[in-house]
């Protein structure tokens, strides 16, 4: 988290993905073929959910057939979350907190479909937040049309899926909602669209969400903070109690279905290059953070 504008240059955020260039008119035969390759990608059975409206679900996840065929009884409930729904080694509330941290920086994002009349989901993570607060004037939808922008203001960087994002070739489609946690607590969700492209490598999109909402910067910011609490409590609980190599817990929070916050509990097999894990997942979960509690090991002896 950066209050100071010297850290980031507003004026160099024109970075778009190449894998968000749909079906573009200048584009050789070879890279059209990979185009709509992976456009067809959507339509496969995936981690992404295809919706007819950009909206939020309210139906409980346990009515809905899952076209993947996921049992959602397997599928926690985050609210519901106990320890219990853990192994052994690790039934701790410390590790609920831990997982519950990672829940509050979840985002779920939806796209619209192009060339169809059909919207993508999936889910993020914030990954970091910027506060300005002089020198500069807000560049959110609202601000720039308006005769006085905010000179308070902010940027949320979300990371998700490439292949999320692949649906749609503008930033300014990407539907961001904050805070879906249960359908009770309606009144707290908060939504921002996507404003800038930062980076897309080894699968993983960042862009930024630009708000004056400093309520929201600030409560974002500080759930970045208590994630980053949680984990050093659980590093020094776990890192010299627990051998990882024989749990291989891994965590995902999803927005399964469009729906509110659920959690998966499975194993991981592999970590490089890529993460692969042997938890059951639904349409909606592409792009989760995973949460994968390593503590007694280094990167370098990941396998």
């Amino acid at each position: 988290m950066y209050t100071d504008e010297s850290l980031i240059d507003v004026d160099e955020e024109d970075f778009v993905p190449l894998a968000l260039h749909q079906y573009s008119n200048d584009a050789n035969l070879d890279t059209r073929k990979t185009e709509i390759k992976k456009v067809d990608y959507l339509s496969a059975e995936s981690g992404i959910c295809c919706q007819s409206v950009m909206d939020t679900c309210k139906a409980p996840l346990k009515d809905i057939a899952c076209e993947k065929g996921t049992n959602h009884s397997n599928v926690k409930d985050l609210n519901s979350l106990s320890v219990l729904d853990l192994p052994s080694s690790y039934q701790n509330d410390d590790m609920i907190s831990l997982i519950k941290s990672a829940a509050d920086l979840a985002v779920l994002i939806q796209v619209p479909w192009a060339k169809t009349a059909l919207f993508c989901q999936g889910t993020g993570k914030v990954d970091d937040v910027y506060i300005f607060k002089e020198n500069t004037k807000c560049r959110c939808c609202k601000c720039r049309a308006s005769e006085h922008p905010s000179a308070t203001w902010g940027k949320v960087l979300i990371a998700t899926s490439t292949n999320l994002l692949t649906a749609s070739s503008k930033v300014s489609d990407i539907k961001c909602t904050f805070f879906y946690d249960n359908d009770e607590t309606m009144h707290h969700v908060k939504h921002l669209q996507g404003d800038a492209y930062v980076s897309n490598m080894l699968g993983v999109c960042k862009f930024f969400a630009y708000t004056c909402d400093v309520e929201l910067l600030e409560k974002l910011e500080s759930y970045l903070d208590i994630f980053s609490e949680k984990w050093i409590v659980a590093y020094d609980k776990y890192s010299t109690t627990v051998k990882s190599v024989e749990d291989r817990l891994l965590i995902m929070v999803s927005h399964p279905h469009s729906c509110k916050k659920h959690v998966y509990i499975g194993k991981w097999t592999k970590l490089r290059p890529y993460v692969q894990f042997d938890a059951t997942t639904c349409p909606g979960c592409e792009g989760s953070f995973l949460l994968i509690p390593n503590f007694d090991i280094f990167d370098e002896d990941f396998s």
